[in-house]
């Protein structure tokens, strides 16, 4: 990217959210599997639940809504299993087409919006480097459309290495030619299998030498994450117990970050 587009690029990151309220994260990663729609749920359920509580007017929608653009439509699945009352945000899923985010982005009663990407990332393998590697579909263009308009990226990756180069792709080849601020979370450490946190301080190790902000603490792997889709849970509506309490921990943690780089 040369010095005048790099410069349009800053410009354009600095002028996305004037005239709005709604700041747009966007959860990606070329890689399936890295639980971006884990992430996007619950860093919404901790959002939202810090809305509502400081929000008395309960008329009004709420400030957080959950957007969906994967054409499976992951995100409108796991919400509707979720009690009406215990869903601190709104949510819409656009299966990819587009011109619906838009218009919530520009709803003046909209303060978050965490945008849940596919499990995979349509790229075009012959693109040059430098250039755009989105491909041609409609997942793709509904993708463009959401970072047209994002004020913030999360990255996840894993301590298994099967993650680290799809996220240097997503954030080298994506989001730093668009000048989009971006947050990589760590996700799924297995505590009880990385004795000595081995594995945790390579992926920490390979994120800090190429200088990304992250989330100081990982997400711990835990069971009652790998049934809270079936179930229709959040991290915020689980069973009070020792699990439940790290794992909310882990994800406002990752919330107040966010807020922190917003």
């Amino acid at each position: 990217m040369t010095t005048s587009t790099a410069l349009q690029a800053a410009t354009d990151t600095a002028t996305r959210a004037v005239g709005r309220t709604a700041k747009v994260i966007v959860v990606i990663q070329q890689k399936g599997g890295a639980g971006k729609s884990t992430i996007a749920v619950n860093v919404a359920a901790c959002a939202g639940r810090s809305a509502v509580l400081s929000n008395s007017d309960e008329a009004t929608g709420s400030p957080v809504v959950a957007a969906g653009i994967d054409v499976q439509g992951t995100l409108e699945k796991w919400c509707a299993g979720v009690r009406e009352e215990a869903l601190p945000f709104d949510y819409v899923v656009t299966k990819s087409k587009t011109g619906i985010l838009p218009s919530i982005v520009a709803d003046p009663e909209r303060r978050r919006i965490i945008v849940d990407t596919p499990g995979f990332m349509d790229v075009d393998p012959d693109a040059e480097w430098g250039a755009d590697p989105l491909g041609k579909s409609r997942t793709a263009d509904a993708l463009r459309e959401v970072l047209e308009v994002a004020d913030l990226a999360i990255v996840p990756i894993t301590p298994s290495k099967i993650t680290w180069d799809e996220c240097e792709f997503t954030i080298e080849q994506i989001l730093k030619p668009r000048g989009i601020p971006f947050l990589v979370v760590i996700n799924m450490h297995d505590a009880g299998k990385d004795k000595g946190e081995k594995q945790l301080n390579k992926v920490k190790a390979w994120i800090d030498e190429r200088n990304y902000p992250r989330v100081a603490d990982p997400i711990r792997r835990y069971t009652i994450h790998e049934h809270a889709y079936e179930n229709g849970t959040l991290v915020t509506e689980y069973r009070m117990s020792g699990t439940a309490l790290n794992a909310r921990e882990d994800f406002m943690r990752v919330a107040l970050t966010m807020e922190q780089m917003l």
